[in-house]
């Protein structure tokens, strides 16, 4: 007999056990995968979805201040694209040459922002505002200077000696700069802006302009509607978009109430 104890020999696992093992760990990192997967999925769904309630949400913020400082009568549509004039500054005149007067310059109260390139006085209609074809009659001119005389007075001074068709009812007078149109071409909505255009619209404008991409998957093609201002209430935007992700839309419905008061 031997003095030495007999060791116990530690078994290996068998081919049966690690196949075993490998297959279930197979199974279980399918399924994580799957959980992982599912998880990012609905993480990249949900940035997505804030990415375009956010793009709609400017757009629609966007064009709806520009719109309630848009020079009265100046806006029209034709479904596909709205265009308007931005309103600088706005005070009244002291003297204004009207048919059958002509005068390059005329007095004005200084408004509180001395900028704008073009001076309007009473637009009734967007014609009045784009289609002033007398080169010295009409109601929209160009502005060459605007000189301060005192510190409540200043002179506008006129290209050529003009006339005005009529007085303002409250003398008030406009300075504003180009023309801005929002525009839907295919699945996107453009800001074009830095331009004048015709008497006719142009849906986008045709100008040499850079047209500002402000929203995309927008699915409807006609989103703008204006109401002409009535003795019982002024005029309305109606902005009616249509925003597509995925299977989804996202339907927006707002009206934009224009205060006009030439």
């Amino acid at each position: 007999m031997s003095r030495y104890p007999k060791l116990n020999r530690h078994k290996g696992f068998t081919l049966i056990e690690i196949i075993t093992v490998i297959i279930i760990l197979g199974i279980v990192s399918v399924g994580l995968t799957g959980f992982v997967k599912f998880g990012i999925d609905i993480y990249q769904d949900t940035v997505n979805r804030d990415r375009q309630v956010g793009d709609s949400r400017f757009l629609l913020e966007r064009l709806t201040r520009e719109l309630r400082e848009a020079l009265p009568n100046s806006i029209r549509t034709d479904g596909s694209c709205i265009e308007f004039v931005p309103i600088m500054s706005s005070s009244t005149y002291i003297s204004l040459p009207v048919i059958p007067e002509q005068e390059n310059s005329f007095i004005v109260v200084t408004p509180a922002i001395n900028s704008g390139n073009k001076v309007v006085v009473y637009p009734l209609t967007p014609q009045d505002v784009y289609g002033n074809v007398i080169a010295n009659t009409g109601k929209i001119f160009s502005l060459s200077s605007n000189i301060a005389i005192d510190a409540v007075t200043s002179q506008l001074t006129l290209p050529v000696a003009s006339s005005f068709f009529q007085h303002s009812p409250v003398s008030r007078y406009y300075l504003v700069e180009n023309a801005i149109s929002y525009c839907v071409d295919g699945t996107n909505v453009f800001r074009y802006s830095n331009y004048w255009p015709g008497a006719t619209q142009e849906s986008p404008p045709q100008s040499p302009v850079q047209g500002v991409l402000m929203a995309s998957n927008q699915s409807n093609s006609t989103p703008f509607e204006y109401h002409q201002d009535s003795l019982l209430r002024n005029a309305v935007v109606q902005l009616n978009f249509s925003f597509t992700y995925n299977d989804e839309s996202l339907n927006i419905y707002h009206e934009v109430h224009i205060v006009n008061v030439p």
